[in-house]
């Protein structure tokens, strides 16, 4: 691993950008296959899960692996939000959503050591692409959803997409094991994108939908379908005569718990098991967590890093009774997806009373034009959808939520987007420094 990391630093200085990032998928790649022999091919050993999807891939395997382990089936899970190796969980600090190939490699053989039957593994568009999933033996794929997003990184939504159907490719691909004999594609149904990856072969295929289509519509071997009773003020969904409920918010929240119940269903776990399964189910640090206070305020913190789930994010909280929603967030800098900072400044000021715009993750951009271009995207709504009352940019993260809760009065939302419960927060320079957006409201609530 150390080899690999010092050939990599060279490289970084020696070879120019684009080619460097050209080899990339040919270093990840060796890097994951090494690392599979060195820790004797631990996916052999488990039934391997992989999610993928624009948005709701953490939720999806944390409610997943909640259902498997509370009906007796040991499971283990990697993903952007936590780790949990089977025996204890912790936070995710690397950094990344999908490990490197010798991390991943590495994470995999102790949740195969601590006895797990089952491990889910969170598979992101660039980890794909960058073929940090080579060496895994998967034995079901699931799509949650996908949106554009990452566009100019991956050059174009077609590359995206291309990117995400890798899992799908390396399920059919790979052996089938004596412990579990199957291939499985398992999708969103209502997404617009489900037949092409439904395109992929493997023994079985199943969906969810909330639609009122007739299951023998869909090119699935079984269809779940669910009927939503409520997304506000907690999930409340229908299969057949089964009814689930889950704290969690948010009509995205439905699609991800349904698809958690459709793939533990297929897996063998019954539906009112895992009905009875859900209701204990608390959700994912960062992920629409609502932040205790005595202030009679509602704070809520959640990651819609990218244009839907911020939208979704958006509409969901708005739909909470509330007077006035004061929204903090920036957009990731970079070179990725930066005509979704002009996106992110539409859809809050289509909601909220108060923007306070602020820094995400710098990285080598400039903060200050970040920022001016979501005030642009917020300034170039037309007037009849222009509900923001006051815009505010406030950089340093920390004075903007403090700003926040300061303004803030009873009955009053303040939502916190974009970090979610990351562990730092990139700074101008790319200087990273330890960061919990929860953490930071909680210290700023004492000093009021």
């Amino acid at each position: 691993m150390g080899l690999f990391k010092t050939i990599k630093n060279i490289g970084r200085g020696v070879i120019p950008t684009s080619i460097f990032k050209a080899l990339q998928p040919l270093y990840h790649g060796m890097n994951a296959l090494i690392a599979t022999v060195y820790y004797a091919r631990p996916s052999e050993k488990m039934i391997i899960v992989g999610v993928t999807g624009t948005a709701g891939k953490s939720t999806t395997i944390n409610a997943l692996a909640h259902i498997l382990n509370r009906t007796g089936h040991k499971t283990g899970f990697i993903t952007t939000t936590n780790y949990n190796n089977g025996r204890a969980e912790v936070l995710n600090k690397h950094g990344v959503s999908m490990p490197g190939g010798w991390l991943l490699q590495q994470q995999l053989r102790e949740i195969a050591n601590n006895g797990c039957r089952y491990a889910i593994v969170e598979c992101t568009s660039e980890g794909l692409a960058q073929n940090r999933h080579l060496g895994i033996n998967f034995d079901m794929a699931l799509l949650t959803n996908l949106t554009p997003a990452h566009l100019e990184t991956h050059g174009g939504f077609e590359n995206y997409r291309a990117a995400k159907a890798r899992l799908f490719i390396a399920l059919n691909a790979s052996n089938k094991k004596k412990l579990f004999e199957q291939k499985i594609i398992g999708v969103n149904l209502d997404d617009d994108n489900a037949d092409y990856f439904l395109q992929f072969k493997s023994e079985k295929k199943f969906g969810i939908t909330f639609s009122d289509q007739q299951s023998n519509d869909y090119s699935t071997d079984q269809t779940y379908s669910a009927t939503l009773v409520t997304s506000e003020p907690q999930v409340c969904f229908s299969m057949g005569d089964i009814q689930f409920n889950n704290a969690l918010i948010g009509k995205f929240n439905a699609y991800n718990l349904a698809l958690a119940v459709a793939a533990a269903n297929v897996l063998g776990t019954g539906l009112n098991q895992s009905a009875e399964a859900l209701k204990s189910f608390i959700g994912v640090p960062g992920r629409m967590e609502k932040i205790a206070n005595t202030r009679g305020i509602t704070i809520i913190v959640d990651f819609a890093c990218e244009p839907q789930p911020m939208i979704s994010c958006l509409a969901s909280v708005s739909k909470l009774p509330h007077n006035k929603l004061i929204h903090v967030f920036g957009s990731t800098g970079g070179a990725r997806d930066i005509s979704k900072r002009f996106s992110f400044g539409q859809s809050s000021a289509r909601v909220a009373d108060t923007m306070i715009i602020t820094n995400d993750d710098v990285y080598e951009s400039n903060p200050t034009e970040i920022a001016d271009q979501i005030k642009q995207g917020a300034e170039r709504l037309p007037a009849a959808e222009h509900h923001v009352q006051k815009i505010i940019t406030t950089l340093d993260r920390r004075q903007a939520i403090r700003e926040a809760l300061q303004l803030a009065q009873e009955g009053d939302i303040v939502l916190v987007t974009g970090k979610g419960s990351e562990q730092f927060l990139s700074l101008p320079g790319n200087k990273r420094i330890e960061w919990d957006d929860r953490t930071v409201v909680q210290e700023e609530l004492t000093r009021l």
